[in-house]
């Protein structure tokens, strides 16, 4: 029997933790097929006009993500903008970071997480995972400014982005994500849709006080859950748990 095809999703759950883990990967056309995907069909925002961020959906999908930490979207838009930044991250973490086609992609998903005015838009699951972004950044210490296009008619509404103030550097998103994530970290409804495990995973790589912190908090913290989780979900979630017992020696 012909094996089932992988969602574009699926083949990103399947590649990551090989990145994740430092190993090299041998078959580089799910790299070249994940980036041929930038300004695709139902990829974030292409429909107001935005053209650098990744599609994770074909028509033919449910446009939902279901990780393998047990958590899971509840919009369209809010599937959209983590498969952007779950691409994104996979192609980062491959080392493709000079390419100007990721520095745009970076700059379109912290545009929309933590690039806004005022409170944050999106969920804490999808700010968790842009942790990953900024964790994975080398140029995450720089003052050099983002690759953002402002000029989409997405960008545009006064109530989420500040219209004069439209000059952001990567230094500045690590000091907004940093202060979320201490923010978050005292309270499991402050981070309410999001296991603390996807919080604590990508800040174990980011040497800062306010990471520290927030690590520290949200290890002496129980999972508000005890019901619907699998065994698959509390694997993952124990692999997170070594990782931090390893890097706490």
């Amino acid at each position: 029997m012909q094996e089932q095809t992988r969602t574009i999703i699926e083949k990103v759950f399947d590649t990551w933790p090989s990145i994740r883990d430092g190993q090299v990967i041998s078959d580089l056309s799910v790299l070249d097929h994940l980036l041929s995907l930038q300004g695709e069909r139902n990829a974030f925002g292409v429909a107001q006009g935005i053209n650098n961020t990744f599609s994770g959906f074909t028509d033919e999908d449910d446009q939902s993500i279901v990780l393998l930490s047990g958590e899971s979207t509840h919009t369209p838009d809010e599937a959209k903008l983590l498969a952007h930044i779950l691409i994104t991250r996979l192609l980062v973490g491959a080392g493709l970071h000079v390419d100007r086609r990721i520095q745009d992609a970076l700059g379109d998903a912290y545009a929309n997480t933590w690039c806004v005015r005022g409170e944050y838009r999106t969920t804490p699951l999808v700010l968790a995972h842009s942790l990953w972004l900024i964790a994975l950044d080398p140029q995450n210490h720089s003052d050099i400014p983002l690759a953002i296009n402002w000029e989409p008619t997405y960008y545009q509404n006064s109530e989420v982005w500040d219209l004069d103030y439209r000059l952001f550097s990567h230094y500045d998103v690590k000091e907004r994500a940093l202060d979320w994530a201490a923010h978050v970290s005292y309270s499991p409804e402050r981070y309410s849709g999001c296991s603390r495990w996807n919080i604590i995973e990508p800040l174990i790589r980011i040497n800062d006080e306010r990471a520290h912190l927030a690590i520290k908090q949200l290890s002496d913290s129980i999972d508000p859950e005890t019901e619907g989780i699998g065994v698959a979900e509390i694997l993952e979630r124990s692999r997170i748990s070594r990782l931090l017992e390893t890097n706490s020696r």
